[in-house]
């Protein structure tokens, strides 16, 4: 289905994205993705994870992340 392609390749960009600003803003505050982890209280991996769009994170660990790199989650999406 057409619509359901769009739809996947918009999720995909949107999940590329956050990402990046994810990483962005991680190396912008000094932070290793270890520092990042322990900070949000998420794993090292999980943050390797999310900074290679192979995972998207709960709403909980998006505000916990966007918390530890002192930005609104809003900046992250």
């Amino acid at each position: 289905n057409e619509n359901s392609n769009e739809l996947s390749e918009n999720r995909k960009s949107s999940i590329q994205h956050f990402s990046q600003k994810v990483k962005e803003f991680r190396k912008l505050r000094g932070l290793t993705q270890a520092n990042l982890a322990e900070a949000a209280a998420v794993d090292r991996k999980t943050i390797s994870r999310i900074e290679n769009s192979a995972y998207s994170p709960s709403l909980t660990s998006l505000f916990a992340i966007a918390e530890a790199l002192e930005v609104d989650p809003k900046d992250l999406l």
